[in-house]
């Protein structure tokens, strides 16, 4: 339907920013800066005289390593709105012609009523609602539809050059003196996961994967968005402090010094897998909610898959095994392998603290970890209780089905229509102790963003109440 918006340059800007969601992008960039804290205290650092907490921190390496990371996301978003035009398409038009009329006839209303000013404020609420839908500029003629594969070009573009500047910056690469020049992070391990990461995060919904409408974009984005970001930020910053490239062989092997002198022990795998099955639960709470979408679109995501009931079953099964990964990494920092000084969280600054001092920073670290779970347990809680309210309890896979899809009326939405499942006709819940599901996915959603900066926090306390102590 064609209804273009007149913005203006200004409000142009702002619908393309709220269209690439660059406002909520930051996850990944702050699970990225807990990875170059992380190796900021583990690792020594060539590229610093002072050895406090602070300044082995690589402040330019920092950045880049976020800057990446965040810009491919936000790249990431313009692109997938493009791959999913056609999908939005039927939706999107139905709801313009719908929320139009709807405008018009409250302001023929407000023109011959005494009721007008009243009316006049329904018509700028319900014009309002009309043009918060951000992907409506790509479906009412305000922009044409290939303007997301343009901007998707132009900031993964700007990534490339970045990289590409950094590289040429690098004195071990340029063939210039060691002491000119920073050392960039790109190099070894750390490029390979930007690429892998880049092009596979970019088939989400993109060819030749699709990786979303095959069942495996949940599995895919839970594990990029935060332990392998986590992971890239360590091995970047690792790379530009130091000057030596990280192999892959390097991440698995546990005794020290490796090729490169980088590796990963106990406690740092079990901190990636926490923030993995953490993630994980998340992307699980958004997809249960479109499970109606993207059985109409033909997405075959692994929850449409899978059913309301078992994804739901996996979601509190994320979020246990998440639970019981980060309680193993407090017992871990504060057992005996901590005090033997074998954990490499144990450190500060590069250095290995003494036994007492570590002992101070285990603390710091379970006290980061009750906090987080504090925090995490009542969202949670509530968004279980949620699920149970609002998703029929007898939507099953249908066995006789392909691929096993849910029987369910395609276009079904929770909140404000029945839901026709197995030939029964279900009234949801609009909401349960006090919450609806968008309210819980808004929580989770916020759950996700305070963990890596909390973490990150955690991190740097502990360092320096180790440092104090020693």
């Amino acid at each position: 339907m064609h209804d273009p918006q007149d913005l203006g340059f200004i409000g142009s800007i702002r619908a393309l920013i709220a269209l690439g969601r660059i406002p909520l992008a930051f996850e990944v960039p702050l699970s990225t800066l807990l990875g170059c804290v992380i190796a900021s205290q583990i690792f020594p650092s060539v590229t610093s005289s002072s050895k406090s907490i602070f300044s082995s921190l690589n402040g330019w390496a920092t950045l880049q390593c976020m800057l990446v990371t965040w810009g491919t996301n936000v790249a990431i978003n313009y692109g997938n709105e493009w791959y999913d035009y056609a999908l939005d398409a039927p939706e999107q038009e139905d709801s313009i012609r719908r929320d139009v009329k709807l405008r018009e006839a409250l302001a023929k209303r407000a023109k011959g009523e005494a009721g007008g000013q009243n009316l006049e404020e329904e018509a700028r609420q319900a014009n309002s609602k009309l043009y918060g839908n951000t992907t409506r500029i790509l479906h009412d003629g305000t922009f044409p539809p290939w303007t997301t594969l343009a901007v998707a070009a132009l900031w993964q573009g700007a990534l490339v050059a970045l990289i590409l500047f950094s590289r040429a910056a690098d004195p071990a690469l340029s063939g210039t003196s060691l002491e000119n020049g920073a050392r960039t992070p790109f190099r070894g391990l750390a490029l390979h996961l930007g690429i892998i990461c880049t092009i596979l995060s970019h088939s989400y919904v993109g060819p030749p994967l699709r990786l979303h409408y095959n069942g495996f974009g949940e599995l895919v984005s839970a594990l990029f968005l935060s332990p392998v970001a986590v992971l890239f930020g360590m091995v970047g910053h690792y790379t530009a402090s130091t000057g030596r490239p990280v192999a892959w062989s390097d991440l698995f092997t546990y005794d020290l010094p490796t090729p490169s002198g980088f590796t990963l022990d106990k406690s740092l795998w079990l901190l990636l897998g926490a923030l993995y099955f953490y993630e994980q639960a998340r992307i699980f709470v958004m997809h249960v909610h479109d499970i109606g979408g993207d059985v109409a679109g033909g997405k075959r995501t692994f929850v449409s898959r899978i059913g309301h009931r078992r994804a739901k079953d996996l979601y509190a099964v994320f979020n246990v095994v998440a639970i019981t990964l980060f309680g193993l990494l407090a017992r871990t920092l504060s057992g005996e392998s901590y005090g033997d000084g074998k954990s490499l969280i144990g450190r500060a600054g590069g250095k290995m603290l003494r036994l007492e001092a570590r002992s101070s920073a285990a603390r710091v670290w379970t006290g980061g970890l009750v906090v987080l779970l504090s925090c995490a347990l009542p969202v949670m809680v509530a968004t279980y209780r949620v699920l149970l309210a609002e998703i029929p309890e007898d939507t099953a896979p249908s066995t006789d089905a392909p691929d096993a899809l849910p029987d369910v009326d395609p276009k079904h939405n929770f909140h404000d229509r029945q839901v026709r499942d197995g030939g029964q006709v279900h009234e949801p819940n609009q909401r349960a102790g006090g919450i609806s599901m968008t309210d819980c996915i808004k929580l989770v959603s916020l759950q996700t963003l305070a963990t890596p900066a909390v973490l990150t926090m955690t991190a740097l306390l502990a360092a320096y109440v180790g440092e104090r102590t020693k």
